[in-house]
C-alpha cells in the first residue's frame, strides 16, 4: 500500500518515524540470522583455504616418494657449452664422458657470383634435391628475389634462399639445404642447373671420381711377397689376413683437388687368441744302463752316467699386437698415414680427406700388424665431395658433411647434431667444433631434489600457520609470520581464532608435528632417520649458539639449515630419498617416510567425501538454509511495514474526520452564540 501523507497531520503525529522504529525491533531477528549467515560463509571460507593448503602439502609429498618424485631425475652437465649442450632424461645413467667433437654436421649453403639488381631469372620448370626429397615449381620468370621466394615457400623445411645486398648496385643469391649431413647434398634440377652456372653458383668440372676395383689384378704387394694365405678376395670384398701386407695401385694416378675424399666401406673380424700350451725343457740324451756285478752274493751296481746340460731359457711367448694404424696413401713415394681403424662387426663407411695431403695417390695401401684381425674392405672409390654430378658449387660458404666426434676413444657420426641415440635418456647437442675433449657429467638433479624438499616445507609452515590463526586468538602469530604480506595479514586477521579452541584443528596440527618429528627407517640407519639429521628441524641453531628464547621455534614452524641439507643430498641422495618413501617388506610398494606418512594424515582431510568435504557440505546447507530464512523473514518484514503503514494511515485518516467534525462543531457553535 502505497504511503498516505496528509499535510499538517502526519508531521504532527510523526507516524513514518514511529512505523521506522516498529519495523527495526522487528528486524532485529533478521540482523541476527544475517550475521549467522556472515560467519557460515566465513567457516566456509576457511575450510576451503585450508583445503587448498592442505591439498598442496598432499601434493608435494606425493611428488616426494611417487613414480615422479625428484630423486630420480638426472641433468647433465658439460664442462664446455659453447661447444657441447646436453639433456638428461631420468632413465639416462649416472656417469661421465669425454667426448671430443672433431667437426658438426653441416647442410649444403651455395651462394652466387655478385649479380646486377635488374638480373632477370628465366622462365621454366625449376627443381632441387636434398637427400631423398625433391621440390619442383614452375616459374614465370622475374627478379632474383622473386625465385628466391617461391623456392622458400615451396621448401619449406627443406630449403631456403635469400637475396642480399653486396653492393648497393648488385646483389648475391644464396641457397641453403635445410637438412644437415653428407647424405643430405644439395643438387640442382631441370632449369635450376642453367640458372646456377648463369648466376654463378655452380661450374662444370673435370673427372670427380673413380671406383677402384678389388680383384687378383689389381692387388700388388708392398714391401714383402704376396703369400697365398696373405689375403682373399671375393665379390669385391678384401680380406686381408694378420700380419700381411698389400697395396691397390691406381692407375694412372688420380690427380686430387682439396676437395677429393678417398671412400670405403670396411670392418675387422676378431680371432680369438689361442691358448699357449706350457713348453716343458728337454729331457737330455737317452743313456744305457751301465750294468752290475755279483761278487760272493754280493750285486754291485755301477753308478749311472750323468750329462751336465746347458742352461734351458724357455722360448718368448708369443705377444698380442694391436695397431689400428693401417691404412696408408702413396703419391710419388711419399707415404701417408690415413686415418686408424676401429673394430665393427658391420660394414662402416670411411670418408678421409685425402685433397689436401699430396697432387695425386698412386696406391692405396694396407699394412695389418694385428695378430688377432682380419681387416675386410670393400666400395673404395675417390671422389669430389662437392661434386654434383657434372658441376660442383662456384661459392660454397657450407657443405654437406656429417657430425664426427669421438667418446671415450670410440669413433661416431651422425648426420645431424642433435643426437639422441648415443646415451640412454641423453640428447646431445653438438656446437662447435672442440680443441680437446669435453667432460660430459650425468648426475642426479640435486637441485630438482633440493626445491622440492624446500616447496614442502614451505607449504607444511603456511598450514601450521594456517591452523594456528584460526584456532587461537593470539594476533602476534600473524605479526610473526614475516613471510606473509601485509594484505595477507589483513585477510588472517579477519578469521583469527574463528574455530577458536576447535579440537579437529588441535589433532591435525598435532599429527602433523608428529610426521615430520618421527624417525624413519633407511638403509642408512641411525645416520639418518631423522629430519633434523638433514638440517630440518624447529630450530637448526647449534647448541649454545644463542640463549635468547624464540617464541616463532615454539609453533613449531620448521627451518632449513641450508648448508646441510646441501651436503646430506650430495652425499647421501639414496636415504634421503627412503627417508621420504621406503619400501620395507619388498612387496615395490612405498609403505613409509615423511611424505608417505603425510599423504596418509591428509588423505581423509581432502579426498572427495573425506572430513573437509563433508565440512563443506554442512556448511553449504546450512547456508543455504539460512539464506531461505533471511528471505522468508524479509518478506515478514514487507508484509509487516505495509500493514503498519495500512493501520497507521486508517488512523490518520479517522484523526482527519474528527478534526474536520470538531471544527465544523466549533463553528456551529459559534454562529449560534452570534444570533
Amino acid at each position: 500500500m502505497s504511503d498516505i501523507s496528509i499535510p499538517g497531520v502526519t508531521n504532527k503525529y510523526n507516524t513514518d518515524k514511529i512505523i521506522k522504529g516498529l519495523v527495526n525491533a522487528e528486524k532485529i531477528p533478521l540482523t541476527r540470522m544475517e550475521r549467522d549467515r556472515d560467519t557460515l560463509k566465513k567457516r566456509k571460507t576457511v575450510w576451503q583455504d585450508l583445503n587448498r593448503r592442505l591439498s598442496t602439502l598432499r601434493d608435494d609429498a606425493k611428488q616426494l616418494y611417487g613414480f615422479q618424485n625428484p630423486f630420480e631425475e638426472k641433468i647433465a652437465d658439460s664442462s664446455d657449452k659453447t661447444v657441447l649442450t646436453a639433456a638428461a632424461t631420468r632413465k639416462a645413467p649416472i656417469e661421465e664422458k669425454k667426448i671430443t667433437i672433431e667437426h658438426i654436421a653441416t647442410a649444403d649453403r651455395f651462394m652466387s657470383a655478385s649479380l646486377s639488381k635488374d638480373f632477370k631469372v628465366p622462365s621454366g620448370k625449376y627443381g632441387f634435391k636434398v637427400g631423398e626429397k625433391t621440390i619442383q615449381f614452375n616459374f614465370r620468370g622475374g627478379s632474383l628475389k622473386n625465385l628466391a621466394e617461391i623456392i622458400s615457400r615451396k621448401g619449406r623445411s627443406l630449403i631456403r634462399a635469400e637475396v642480399i645486398n653486396d653492393t648497393p648496385n648488385t646483389e648475391i643469391v644464396t641457397i641453403e639445404a635445410q637438412k644437415t649431413g653428407a647424405k643430405n647434398r644439395l643438387f640442382f634440377l631441370d632449369k635450376s642447373i642453367d640458372f646456377g652456372l648463369k648466376a654463378g653458383i655452380l661450374k662444370q668440372t673435370g673427372i670427380t671420381e673413380r671406383d677402384i676395383p678389388l680383384n687378383k689384378y689389381t692387388v700388388k704387394p708392398w714391401e714383402t711377397s704376396l703369400k697365398e694365405n696373405t689375403y682373399s678376395i671375393s665379390d669385391g670384398v678384401l680380406t686381408l689376413n694378420p700380419l700381411n701386407e698389400l697395396k691397390i695401385p691406381i692407375s694412372p694416378p688420380f690427380k686430387l683437388n682439396k676437395n677429393m675424399a678417398l671412400q670405403f666401406k670396411l670392418k675387422t673380424e676378431l680371432i680369438p687368441e689361442k691358448k699357449q700350451e706350457e713348453i716343458k725343457p728337454p729331457p737330455g740324451p737317452a743313456l744305457p744302463d751301465t750294468g752290475e756285478i755279483n761278487f760272493k752274493g754280493i750285486r754291485i751296481r755301477n753308478e749311472k752316467s750323468k750329462v751336465i746340460l746347458p742352461q734351458w731359457k724357455p722360448p718368448a711367448p708369443s705377444i698380442r699386437v694391436d695397431d689400428m694404424q693401417a691404412l696408408f696413401m702413396d703419391s710419388k713415394g711419399t707415404l701417408f698415414p690415413l686415418e686408424k681403424i676401429t673394430d665393427s662387426e658391420d660394414f662402416k663407411t670411411y670418408s678421409i680427406d685425402i685433397g689436401n695431403l699430396a697432387a695425386t695417390i698412386d696406391s692405396f695401401n694396407i699394412r695389418n700388424k694385428n695378430t688377432n684381425r682380419r681387416i675386410i674392405i670393400k666400395d673404395i672409390k675417390i671422389l669430389d665431395k662437392t661434386s654434383r654430378g657434372k658441376y660442383v658449387p662456384s661459392h660454397p660458404l657450407s657443405q654437406a658433411g656429417d657430425a664426427r666426434l669421438t667418446m671415450d676413444g670410440i669413433e661416431v657420426e651422425r648426420s645431424s647434431n642433435n643426437i639422441d641415440d648415443l646415451i640412454p635418456g641423453v640428447k646431445l647437442t653438438l656446437l662447435a667444433k672442440s680443441d680437446k675433449p669435453v667432460t660430459l657429467k650425468i648426475d642426479k638433479d640435486k637441485d630438482a631434489i633440493k626445491n622440492s624438499i624446500v616447496s614442502l616445507v614451505g607449504h607444511y609452515n603456511q598450514v601450521i600457520t594456517e591452523i594456528d590463526v584460526v584456532s587461537r586468538r593470539d594476533e602476534s602469530i600473524i605479526d610473526d609470520a614475516q613471510y606473509l604480506s601485509d594484505k595477507e595479514k589483513d585477510e588472517y586477521r579477519k578469521k583469527l581464532g574463528i574455530f577458536s579452541g576447535s579440537l579437529t584443528m588441535l589433532q591435525l596440527k598435532d599429527s602433523l608435528e608428529r610426521v615430520m618429528m618421527n624417525p624413519y627407517r633407511t638403509e642408512g640407519g641411525r645416520q639418518l632417520s631423522l629430519l633434523a639429521q638433514m638440517g630440518i628441524s624447529t630450530d637448526t641453531r647449534k647448541p649454545g649458539s644463542s640463549a635468547t628464547l624464540d617464541r616463532t621455534r615454539l609453533r613449531g614452524y620448521l627451518e632449513i639449515d641450508e648448508s646441510k641439507l646441501d651436503s646430506a643430498i650430495a652425499a647421501h641422495p639414496g636415504w634421503i630419498k627412503e627417508l621420504f618413501g621406503y619400501d620395507t617388506d619388498g612387496d615395490l610398494i612405498v609403505d613409509s617416510g615423511v611424505a608417505y606418512a603425510l599423504d596418509t594424515t591428509l588423505k581423509p582431510y581432502v579426498t572427495t567425501g573425506g572430513l573437509i568435504a563433508t565440512r563443506l557440505s554442512t556448511l553449504n546447507s546450512q547456508i543455504s538454509r539460512k539464506k531461505t530464512e533471511i528471505s522468508n523473514y524479509e518478506d515478514h518484514l514487507k508484509a509487516y511495514e505495509a500493514d503498519l503503514k495500512y493501520k497507521y494511515g486508517k488512523m490518520e485518516g479517522a484523526l482527519e474526520t474528527l478534526q474536520k467534525n470538531s471544527q465544523a462543531l466549533e463553528n456551529l457553535g459559534g454562529n449560534n452564540n452570534k444570533q
